[in-house]
């Protein structure tokens, strides 16, 4: 896995939101992140939402990705396969924007960068939720240290869900 270069996270802004208009209607996002008005209208929403942190990622200062970290103990009800979850789970969402940072370890390096962030905090659990057909995704998940808890289906569509503990 490359370490080319220091991963770092910046809270999203208003000001971001063009920018994560513009990465969402890329295909290879857009392939994974369906409706780029509607998440960006999702992404508006958590910069006040308490239960959502959404963040800018950067390589040397320079903006590439997007990830949000995700509080999921009040969503049990809603998405019946995280009933089994111990208290303290967080979920990661997060894309590559610029296709040419596509394939080089930095998926890997985010997600294992924002897990640990969390883990060192209040996390118990982080999961990640790839559609079960998103194999660079799940490669790099393993990656970064998380396992497989099974498929799953969820509001959102079909899901692998894959833990990373302490």
């Amino acid at each position: 896995m490359p370490h080319d270069g220091t991963i770092s996270f910046r809270p999203l802004g208003e000001g971001d939101l063009e920018l994560m208009a513009r990465w969402l209607r890329l295909p290879h996002v857009a392939m994974w992140w369906q409706r780029a008005e509607r998440q960006v209208e999702q992404m508006r929403s958590h910069l006040e939402d308490p239960t959502v942190s959404p963040f800018v990622v950067l390589l040397d200062d320079v903006p590439f990705g997007y990830i949000q970290l995700c509080d999921l103990d009040g969503e049990r009800e809603k998405e019946p396969a995280l009933a089994g979850q111990p208290a303290g789970t967080f979920g990661i969402d997060q894309f590559i924007g610029p296709a040419e940072m596509i394939g080089r370890g930095l998926g890997t390096r985010l997600v294992s960068a924002m897990a640990e962030r969390a883990l060192s905090k209040d996390a118990k659990r982080v999961l990640v939720d790839p559609h079960p057909d998103n194999a660079a995704a799940i490669r790099a998940y393993e990656k970064a240290g998380f396992v497989r808890l099974g498929t799953f289906s969820m509001t959102s569509g079909p899901a692998l869900l894959m833990a990373r503990d302490p």
